[in-house]
Formats: C-alpha cells, structure tokens, sequence
C-alpha cells in the first residue's frame, strides 16, 4: 500500500511535542511549581520582569490594571532588546501626569498606537484591563510589524468578526496563544488575572525569541510515565487522567453541559484511550493497518513521528480519530480518540495533536513525571494465536492509594446536590481561598483547595453542590 503523506499542519503540531518537564520549584509562595501558570510566571521572573509583591507573594488571582499591564510589556520589550519607542506625540491624558511612575510607560504605549484614551478623554490607568485590551498591548508592543488577519467568521461563540478586537483574538487563536474556556467561549470583556496576564504575555514572548510560528502548547503541559509500558505522554492541565489497568484514559470533561462520565461523549468533550497491544507477530506498522478495517470514509496515512512509525486514522462524521506508534520493541501504541461537535472542537482537535507529539519511548521512570498507572498493577496480556494484531486484556482491580480512593469518591460526588458539606468534611487540608459573591448563572461560588489530592473544588454555597473540580490551586473554571 502506497504511504500518505499527513497534513503539514498536523505533522508540525506533531512534531513540537517535548516529553520531559524539568522539575520546577514553586517561583513565589503562593505559587505552586505544578500549577497551570507556573512556568509563565517563573520566566517573567528569571527575566527580570516581575518581583511579586513587598512581602514575598505574587497574588496570581489579582486583577491588574492598565499601568501595571503596560509596565510588564515594557519590561518585557527590555527582555526582548525591542529598539526604545521615539517620542513622536505628546500625551495628552488629564489624568497621567509626568510625575506619575507609570508616564513613561503610558507615553511609549502611545506613541506605539497601542492605547487611546477613552470616549471622555481620559486614560484611566487605574481600571482593570480586559482580555482582549492585554492581547492588543502585548501583541502590538512585542511584534514588530504585527500583521493582523482579516477576520471573517467569529473566532469564538462570543467573539463576532466586526468586533474592534476580533484581528487580535484570531491572531492569538492562530498562533495558540489564547485558548478558547471550557464551553468554547472567550469572555472578551473579562477582567484579567496577574496569572493569566502572565501567560499570555509569556506565550507571546517564547514565539519571539524562538522564532516560531504558533505557540507549542504542550511545553509545560503535566507528563506522566507509563515504563511499564514503554512511554510516556503529556496531557493538558484541564484534562483528566484515569488509569484503567494497564490502559490510560485522558478525558476532557464537558463541564458547562454538566457531563459526569467519560462513558458518552458531549458536545465539548474528547476522551482518549491509550493502550499497547504485543503485536506477537511482529507485523511492521503498515502490514498492521493493513488487518484493520474501518470502512467506507475513513483516511489512513502512515508516516514517521518521533523517529517511530506512526499512523493516523480519521473518521471525522463520527468524531473517530484514532492514532498507532510502532515502538522499537516491536509493540503498538493505541490511542482510540472520539470528540463531540460543540463549539470547542477545535481547540481539542488541537490538543489531541499536541497530546500524540508529546509520546515518546520511555523504558525507566525519569523520577520528575508521575506514574502513569500509580500504584496500579501490571495487567497480564496475551494474544490469540490466529490473530496477531489482537490483544485480550485482563487486568486486576486497582489498588488505589488513599488519597487516590479520597479523589475518586470527590469525582464521583460532582453535580449531586447537597453533597459538598460532606465531601469537605472528608478532607482534613480544605482551603477556602477564593470567593465569587455573585456567581455566574448561579448563587454565590466558593473555591476550596485540597493540597493533600492537589484538586480544586468549585462550590455552589446555597445548593451545597460541587458544581466542578480542577487539578492545581486556581479558580479560573
């Protein structure tokens, strides 16, 4: 069977995949190394181009405003030995003097057409800055000649294309540099965390001083090892991972359509599951895929990814994207992949890449990535003898630790009304660190934080409901 030759926009998503993540410490106090910004903000301080606050703490879940913002890209401009801006117009803004500390940055901002003043005249250094005002400050400050698409269909569900701001938001889109929130939105008009602040400026600096085209977004994504089974795969920080004896399930959970199982795919949802069959015939990768029939619609291609031969198999009127690496032992990767058609299917189809570029070979645990399977037992495999390409897998009831049995039961209790007193009891460690007074579609919404299962729990306080959970300390949901 002749080969195909895989798209080139998938096969250079592929290919960025890095594996390992060095081990990094916690860059501020209240600031996890494993939480989701911790690389962002831990470059910006290496850099130079930020300190945190007086007393240590960098406040990540703090908004910023407009001076601040625009500080941090000078600051960062400095890191980039971007030329210093010429003073061409004078600034004229009642309310930025020249004994401000923030005039220079505001004047350079200016005169880089970055920021105008508001309808009456004023700057307003002191207001919270949005979403998308951070991508136009950033963008037009740390790209020289920044050219913009010409949008003509909505970047997102709540990005319209003759929005002032929608060529920046399809910039970012484009470049993976911004990512789309669980139900496919943006929220253009949000007001910006110091946290994400950070991360966007972070991403825009790396395509910079890498010179690459689109962000690689699983850079500092979480890896986890499975030895046992010769790789190791990189997730999003978003995503679920639930061993399954011998088998991997990363699963992207459809939050905002309240979904609680992996066992059916939602509209925003993808599950991957990853398992290894022996391949005891020793079949090369095509001769493999030869035996495989997936019927009529379906597109095979064959290739090389990571020095081991891989294919790709699409079926894209069922959502099917299934994905095979051919280790060097001989044994074949599997990764069956199935996502729902909601709006943010394409930031998954974008994932899923990334997740099948991080894979690589692995025979030892490297001591920084978690287990994949945990404590989970090896699960016995065997093969038919009249069909190589086959795998019969038994595997025995996990062992799960304690705090794994803990997390599990937490999962489990996600959307049941009424249940989150008592899961709160249950843990010893619980932190109440955040609070939304008004909340958005419900009642007042409390954040808890469990070092202990390193989860977030997202609290409805009237109904006592979890109304959703994420790894890491963080209540951006």
């Amino acid at each position: 069977m002749k080969k195909k030759i895989i798209s080139l926009g998938l096969l250079l998503a592929l290919l960025t995949g890095q594996t390992v993540v060095q081990a990094l410490g916690d860059p501020f106090p209240d600031v996890s190394g494993k939480s989701e910004r911790a690389a962002a903000i831990d470059f910006l301080k290496v850099k130079g181009i930020t300190s945190g606050y007086p007393d240590g703490t960098f406040r990540p879940d703090n908004t910023i405003n407009r001076a601040e913002a625009l500080k941090l890209v000078f600051l960062a401009r400095k890191a980039l030995s971007l030329p210093e801006v010429p003073v061409a117009k004078t600034l004229n803004f009642p309310d930025v003097n020249k004994t401000d500390w923030f005039y220079g940055y505001v004047e350079s901002a200016y005169n880089l057409g970055e920021v105008q003043g508001y309808q009456d005249g004023l700057f307003k250094p002191a207001n919270e800055i949005t979403a998308t005002e951070s991508l136009k400050i950033i963008y037009s400050g740390l790209i020289p000649d920044l050219s913009l698409p010409t949008v003509t269909a909505d970047p997102y569900t709540d990005v319209k294309s003759d929005q002032w701001y929608a060529p920046y938001v399809e910039f970012g889109r484009q470049k993976l540099l911004i990512e789309a929130r669980g139900d496919g939105s943006y929220l253009p008009e949000r007001k910006m965390s110091r946290a994400d602040f950070a991360e966007a400026l972070y991403r825009t600096m790396y395509i910079q001083l890498n010179k690459t085209d689109r962000f690689p977004i699983n850079l500092n994504w979480r890896a986890c090892n499975n030895f046992e089974m010769g790789y190791s795969i990189k997730r999003p920080f978003s995503w679920l991972t639930l061993p399954a004896g011998n088998q991997l399930i990363l699963w992207k959970q459809d939050v905002a359509n309240r979904q609680v199982s992996f066992g059916r795919v939602f509209p925003n949802s993808l599950v991957a599951i990853v398992a290894v069959d022996n391949n005891e015939g020793k079949l090369t990768l095509q001769s493999y895929m030869d035996q495989i029939e997936y019927g009529a619609g379906a597109t095979k291609q064959v290739i090389t990814l990571n020095g081991m031969p891989y294919a790709y198999v699409s079926l894209p009127g069922n959502g099917l994207q299934d994905s095979y690496l051919q280790l060097s032992n001989g044994k074949i990767l599997v990764i069956y992949a199935q996502m729902g058609d909601g709006p943010l299917g394409p930031q998954l189809k974008e994932e899923l890449r990334y997740i099948i570029g991080s894979i690589r070979e692995s025979s030892t645990s490297d001591g920084q990535s978690e287990n994949c399977l945990a404590t989970l037992p090896t699960a016995t495999q065997s093969a038919p003898a009249t069909d190589n390409s086959s795998t019969v897998v038994t595997s025995t009831t996990p062992a799960l630790s304690a705090s794994e049995q803990l997390k599990a039961e937490i999962l489990k209790m996600v959307l049941v009304e009424g249940q989150a007193t008592e899961v709160t009891q249950k843990l010893t460690d619980e932190n109440l660190f955040e609070t939304d007074s008004i909340g958005i579609g419900t009642g007042p919404v409390d954040y808890y934080y469990s070092q202990t299962i390193d989860l977030t729990l997202k609290i409805d306080r009237n109904s006592a409901t979890i109304l959703a959970t994420k790894s890491g300390k963080s209540s951006s949901f």
